[in-house]
């Protein structure tokens, strides 16, 4: 650590800045600490070694509107109720999974708290509001209302939005594989957790006793 003198008008302003530390390999290991991660990966590393699948792509959450790890998620909770349409939170963790084999710690990644696989009623105008408050808050123009930064994701649904659009007015069209959603309609839709689906929408919202995981894994 150094000191840092700065002169500015009517006086100095006195700080310290800080000398950058390598971190690497040849720093010993508190024993403590070491104890305690070693404790904590005795969980994980089974997992780690269990081969379930394996991918093409890379699987990961970087991008705003969709992403792939999302799509392989809703994909198998959508098989696993029997839906076409599925929806999950926009979350932004679970480290990348790149093309190769697929571990059951890669799935525990994706979704760590394993929730079960839910079904739910929404009527073709619920879809329509779930979607629009979500653009809403990931690209209001007041920064005070946006939140997350990630669209919900969705599958078997085709959305046509202008996000420059005012709050209210961005979804324009969405479309189901059947054509063009109906207000008045009911459509079956699988999520997983209440950010998925918002509880106040929908009816007949039921648990399932798959798994996400088990899902995934399936």
């Amino acid at each position: 650590m150094g000191r840092l003198d700065l002169e500015v008008e009517g006086g100095t302003i006195t700080g310290f800045h800080h000398r950058l530390i390598p971190v690497g390999a040849t720093i010993a290991a508190d024993p403590e600490m070491q104890a305690s991660v070693e404790m904590a990966m005795t969980t994980t590393r089974p997992l780690q070694a269990q081969v379930v699948g394996r991918t093409g792509i890379a699987l990961h959450r970087a991008s705003s509107l969709d992403a792939p790890m999302d799509d392989a998620l809703l994909a198998a909770i959508a098989f696993a109720a029997g839906t076409d349409i599925a929806f999950s939170n926009g979350w932004r963790y679970g480290a990348p999974i790149p093309p190769g084999p697929v571990t059951l710690n890669d799935l525990s990644n994706i979704v760590p708290t394993n929730p079960p696989v839910s079904v739910v009623d929404l009527t073709g105008a619920e879809v329509i509001r779930m979607i629009e408050a979500r653009l809403e808050s990931t690209f209001s123009a007041d920064p005070f209302d946006q939140r997350g930064g990630f669209v919900k994701r969705f599958r078997g649904l085709t959305v046509n939005a202008k996000l420059e659009n005012p709050k209210g007015h961005r979804v324009e069209q969405v479309f189901t594989q059947d054509g063009r959603i109906v207000p008045e309609a009911t459509y079956p839709a699988a999520f997983i957790t209440a950010q998925g689906v918002p509880a106040d929408l929908g009816t007949d919202r039921r648990d399932l006793e798959i798994s996400a995981i088990a899902a995934m894994q399936a």
